[in-house]
């Protein structure tokens, strides 16, 4: 793999870890999910939200697979262990697949300790695969893929306990940042050789040209008036909500943790839209509309009532001279490679896009001499994994 270059520190390491991913290891996991029948996507926080985006993906695509979430009200049963049988006899072999940085998050281990229990129970070991992508191959999620599936070992952050620099972001991102992309990029690019059904070992190529690309995105991002115009309200008292459907509402959910851990240290708060607990938006509140095509009606509804309230609109989009962007004070748009019946790298890049507008709000903040609480940060992060 061609090393690249970022200006951002958490970028380099991002691209360092994935060169040195075993492509054994990913060749696995692309087998497992390639046979697979159907696929029960799973994990904690923006690690559920980063494996859903691909598996929406690979359910999208052209002969694409059958995905189940194991939050749907369908699913078969409350109990993985009662649910595999279920979901093998409708769909064939079932893959959890499972994205988890520390390999400790309780519900996913709960449940690939269940689908463990099942397989010992099954005459055909082959029915079921746990595909595990986790930074700590030695931890419990790590060692039953490496027995009952696949393991793929994507390191993630290392920033040493005493450090409790801000100053420190850039460098290491925040929550699990480096992890998180970086397994992104894994299965975004495992995605395409499936539907493209080509060698697994075509693997590393497809990371290579990913991340050419979404470091180019990310390049364009900091060095743009977008970012510095974004950051600018963002310092501001007033609440930042953040729009999109279907994996746009993911990246949105994801870019929502990042920047809500910076806000609620100065006390303002960050909300999803079209969740549950979101109050109604006020003069010089901002909303960050996420949107591939730029046309998605209810988020383009959003945009004209903050508009209309008084608000600051900001928009990311894979269209040029959308609504959408046509709605906004500001637009980003990010060009993808999409093309019908293919998987989506735009939700990926949209993700990439987004990692430094809260390591750009720490900056501004610190310039104006307020030192964020890394304890607040730690505290997330070890619930979070």
């Amino acid at each position: 793999m061609v090393l690249l270059k970022s200006s951002l520190g958490y970028m380099n390491s991002v691209m360092q870890n994935l060169a040195e991913i075993d492509l054994n290891q990913a060749a696995e996991l692309y087998r497992d999910l390639k046979s697979a029948g159907v696929i029960v996507p799973h994990g904690e926080g923006r690690s559920k939200g980063a494996v859903s985006i691909i598996c929406s993906e690979l359910a999208k695509m052209d002969r694409g697979k059958v995905v189940v979430d194991r939050s749907d009200v369908g699913f078969p049963d409350r109990s993985f262990d009662q649910a595999a049988p279920k979901l093998k006899q409708r769909f064939g072999r079932v893959s959890l697949l499972i994205l988890s940085g520390s390999g400790r998050s309780l519900m996913p281990l709960v449940d690939a300790q269940k689908l463990a229990l099942a397989i010992s129970r099954s005459e055909k070991m082959g029915d079921y695969t746990i595909d595990v992508v986790t930074s700590d191959p030695d931890s419990p999620l790590g060692k039953l893929g490496q027995k009952y599936g696949s393991c793929t070992r994507v390191k993630g952050r290392t920033v040493s306990e005493e450090n409790s620099s801000t100053s420190e972001f850039k460098q290491y991102g925040i929550l699990e940042d480096v992890f998180i992309l970086g397994a992104s990029v894994l299965l975004q690019a495992v995605a395409e050789c499936i539907y493209e059904d080509s060698d697994p070992l075509n693997i590393s190529e497809k990371i290579n040209q990913l991340m050419v690309e979404t470091n180019e995105v990310v390049e364009n991002v900091i060095r743009s008036d977008f970012i510095h115009w974004i950051v600018e309200l963002l310092e501001r008292r007033n609440t930042c909500f953040l729009a999109g459907l279907g994996s746009s509402q993911e990246v949105a959910r994801m870019t929502g943790v990042r920047l809500g851990h910076v806000k609620r240290a100065i006390g303002d708060h960050v909300y999803v839209a079209g969740d549950t607990n979101v109050p109604p938006p006020r003069a010089g509140d901002v909303l960050i509309a996420i949107s591939h095509s730029g046309e998605t009606e209810v988020v383009a509804s959003w945009c004209r009532t903050f508009k209309k309230m008084g608000g600051y609109v900001v928009s990311v989009v894979g269209a040029k001279d959308s609504t959408i962007g046509s709605l906004s004070d500001q637009t980003l748009y990010i060009p993808s490679r999409y093309s019908p019946g293919r998987p989506n790298d735009f939700y990926l890049k949209a993700a990439f896009a987004t990692s430094p507008l809260p390591l750009y709000l720490v900056d501004r903040l610190q310039e104006r001499g307020l030192k964020l609480p890394e304890y607040i940060l730690r505290w997330y992060h070890s619930i979070m994994a």
